[in-house]
């Protein structure tokens, strides 16, 4: 797929699950404990998230982390190649979260 835009297809789909649960920004975005304007530059696709937002975003909206990133113009997913996806987020989320306490404990 040419010229796939990560940040915005993530976006879309915040916004999509979003309002599909009834959530106005404001609402979720407190949730988040982040400003409306940080998940409004989300949802546009204008700005990333870290790992510690993936994950809030993927348990207040009660989703698979897979899910925010699938494409509406891509075939559907089975249950497998989702299943495998969500196994490598969750990887690469653990891989960074530890990367990040080994450079912390070097700093103290």
């Amino acid at each position: 797929m040419d010229g796939v835009n990560i940040r915005k297809i993530f976006g879309e789909n915040v916004k999509y699950h979003r309002k599909k649960q009834g959530l106005s920004q404001e609402q979720l975005a407190e949730r988040l404990e982040i400003s409306t304007n940080h998940l409004s530059v989300i949802e546009t696709g204008t700005k990333f998230v870290t790992y510690k937002l993936l994950e809030r975003i993927v348990k207040e909206l009660q989703v698979h982390p897979s899910s925010l990133f699938h494409c509406s113009l891509e075939a559907p997913l089975d249950e497998s190649a989702v299943n495998k996806i969500n196994a490598i987020i969750s990887t690469e989320l653990a891989q960074v979260e530890e990367r990040i306490q080994l450079r912390l404990r070097e700093l103290l």
